[in-house]
């Protein structure tokens, strides 16, 4: 898991989606995802629209985002 308590500590401005590259600015399914790996101290952030990142998820995995 990333050593960062939330990406939103970090980062300034949204990142653009993953999937299809466009700007994430004003998307209210804005997601971001930390990738790490064992034995790299570094991670890496990912933002996406979950909409689209559920088209590239495999069955039975998805992405909710709820409104706090």
């Amino acid at each position: 898991m990333p050593n960062v308590a939330s990406p939103a500590d970090t980062m300034f401005e949204r990142l653009l989606c993953c999937v299809c590259g466009q700007s994430t600015a004003d998307a209210d399914d804005y997601v971001i995802l930390g990738v790490s790996a064992p034995g790299v101290p570094t991670e890496q952030w990912l933002g996406a629209h979950a909409e689209h990142l559920n088209g590239v998820l495999a069955r039975g995995f998805s992405v909710e985002v709820h409104k706090m």
